[in-house]
């Protein structure tokens, strides 16, 4: 546009003449209605648009008070535009208009200021259908509520972070998982989150992402309550003006997987140990029922009290490991209390004291200072429980009080009855445990051992007390020992006395002599079981596999078998098929099966094998010749 055009010499009334004819026209072209009010608050002009708002004609409406158009309220005790002019200050109200009253409608109330004393009082009211904007609102508010239901209703957890690294925004799932409402969590870093080990890897990976790179990365975060879970972390940019503005973060959940797996790697090791305990378990219990079976063959031979108290220490340790085996081979059952029986802890102490004893004595002569042990027990204190697993425990609390005494010391230990609790306890005047490694002691892999230790004797003896259904206390001080004491229920035990049992077993050991077959491949278990039954005037035939014990049967067809007893797994054939023939050819002749896994032989092999007994590797010689007397006598 030329400067001549744009220069006019024309008076200000001329110009404001030539451009009343637009006014009029822009006024009446308005959208929205147009009110002006004198100072007396009266309508002294509307367009079109305000007409309509109130169903009349212009000329009708002029010289109407303001509190007489649409927008009058009954029982007001003042109108918007006296309000307006009253507090000179642009009022705004949203009213629903319309035949139907279904319309929303934005009435602006805008006062003249006082810069014309003639003006004063006037104003200018501007009505606007609003209609569509509130329909667009409604929309946009439905799609951010669908949208903000996905984001909850996701399998995931979803952030969004500034540029900083800051949480902005989190879905419902993201809240329950890091246990913290919105209000305490947005704001924070990313790595507040995050475990330390994971931080660099976060970091980095954050970095990428604010570059324009889409990410993924295993992460460990730690909610409210410290406890770690794991998660796979997936980091978006989002994009603004073609610039990053901040990150989308997903975290999917993997601590459930991850514990699956790692119970799974758990089991694989466990079933793994189960097969090798399996592959050697044979051999274990042989050697295991020969140590035992001639120990217990010298004690009966033997009349001096010393070396009889020896052999008893081997044939307690002998027990020991056969239950060690035992739970090895069968981990369900660890649970269980169908093994119990009872205990005597004075005698538990006593015994465990012996088998500790080469340990501590070692120990002693080289150190500086000797370790002294002190044994406190009065009468026998019954338990319920495995004398195994128990005799573990007080086995470890020996050890660590000798480990607690580089210097040497005092070992107190004992048993007592207190009213319906049975008590044990370990007591070292060693070097004691501040606080904060007291609290910890019973948490698995935790030693203060360095790499002497491997965490688990105190965590393994704390579980063994509760399956027994007690407790172990420890009171430390560092500088002064330790004192740990076990709890247990007491059990009032009932039943044959010693001397009962002896003469019972005398009357056993006294039946006629019979006709022995022991089947075994082992030589050593073998011979410790032709021993034992020779020893108590029966007449033994050996057999190594079960096709000689078959061949062995058939050759005493006139001068049968009393009793077979036979291991379970014999080269060619099985001890259950023995057992069979026997049965069908000798139904008189009782049959014994010797197994280290007993548990394998079903109710139908009983049914089927006619089975009269089966007994466990490693046995004891007495309680085997008991049985078989048992079987005999019955006839």
């Amino acid at each position: 546009m030329s400067p001549e055009i744009l220069a006019d010499d024309r008076p200000v009334p001329v110009m404001l003449l030539d451009s009343a004819p637009l006014l009029e026209a822009a006024f009446d072209a308005l959208p929205g209605g147009l009110y002006l009010f004198d100072t007396d608050r009266r309508l002294s002009r509307i367009n079109p648009a305000g007409a309509r708002l109130e169903f009349a004609e212009a000329v009708q409406l002029e010289g109407r008070p303001c509190c007489q158009m649409f927008w009058r309220v009954e029982d007001a005790t003042e109108c918007v535009v006296d309000r307006a002019v009253r507090t000179g200050e642009t009022v705004e109200v949203e009213l629903m208009t319309g035949a139907e009253g279904n319309s929303p409608t934005l009435l602006v109330v805008i006062p003249l200021k006082e810069t014309n004393q003639a003006l004063a009082g006037s104003a200018v009211v501007l009505a606007r259908d609003v209609s569509v904007l509130r329909r667009a609102e409604a929309e946009i508010l439905e799609h951010k509520s669908f949208l903000s239901s996905l984001a909850d209703l996701a399998p995931d957890e979803i952030y969004t972070l500034d540029t900083a690294g800051r949480f902005t925004w989190m879905n419902a799932r993201a809240r329950a998982a890091s246990d913290l409402m919105p209000t305490g969590f947005l704001g924070r870093h990313i790595a507040d989150i995050v475990a330390a080990e994971s931080r660099e890897g976060v970091t980095a990976n954050l970095a990428r992402t604010f570059a324009g790179e889409d990410t993924q990365c295993e992460v460990q975060v730690i909610r409210a309550d410290a406890t770690v879970r794991y998660v796979e972390a997936y980091i978006s940019p989002l994009w603004k003006d073609g610039n990053v503005n901040g990150a989308l973060v997903f975290l999917r959940d993997l601590t459930e997987r991850k514990r699956a797996q790692e119970r799974m790697a758990q089991s694989d090791k466990l079933r793994a140990v189960g097969e090798l305990a399996a592959g050697v378990a044979h051999n274990l219990n042989n050697a295991l029922t020969v140590i035992q079976g001639r120990a217990q063959l010298l004690m009966m031979r033997s009349e001096d009290e010393a070396t009889i108290k020896s052999l008893e220490v081997i044939t307690r340790a002998v027990a020991d490991g056969s239950q060690t085996l035992r739970r090895i081979l069968d981990f369900a059952r660890r649970d269980t209390a169908q093994d119990f029986a009872p205990v005597d802890l004075a005698e538990l102490v006593s015994s465990s004291v012996e088998i500790a004893r080469p340990k501590w004595q070692n120990r002693s002569a080289t150190r500086t200072g000797s370790i002294n042990v002190t044994v406190e027990n009065q009468n026998p204190v019954y338990v319920l429980g495995e004398s195994a697993e128990l005799r573990e425990v007080v086995l470890n609390m020996i050890f660590n009080a000798v480990d607690a005494m580089p210097d040497g010391g005092t070992i107190e230990t004992g048993s007592r009855c207190e009213l319906d609790t049975a008590c044990f306890w370990v007591a070292d005047t060693g070097c004691g445990m501040p606080p904060d490694v007291v609290e910890r002691i019973f948490e698995p892999f935790y030693t203060t051992k360095g790499e002497r230790g491997t965490g688990l004797g105190l965590a393994a003896s704390h579980g063994i007390i509760a399956r027994h259904g007690g407790r172990i206390m420890v009171v430390s001080e560092q500088g002064f020992g330790t004192r740990f004491e076990v709890r247990l229920p007491l059990y009032e035990k009932s039943g044959q006395s010693k001397q009962q049992q002896n003469a019972a077993s005398t009357s056993l050991a006294s039946a006629k002599p019979a006709r022995v077959l022991i089947v075994e491949d082992e030589e050593r278990v073998r011979a410790v079981l032709r021993d034992t039954f020779e020893t108590a005037g029966h007449t033994v035939t050996e057999a190594a596999t079960g096709s000689q014990a078959i061949a062995r049967l058939e050759e005493a067809k006139e001068e049968k078998f009393d009793l077979v007893i036979s291991d379970l797994g014999l080269p060619e054939i099985s001890g259950l098929h023995v057992a069979r023939w026997v049965k069908d050819h000798s139904p008189e002749t009782h049959f014994i099966l010797a197994t280290g896994w007993p548990d394998m032989v079903m109710p139908e092999d009983y049914e089927r094998c006619r089975l009269d007994a089966v007994i466990k590797k490693p046995f004891d010689v007495t309680d085997v010749l008991e049985q078989a007397m048992q079987l005999l006598i019955k006839e």
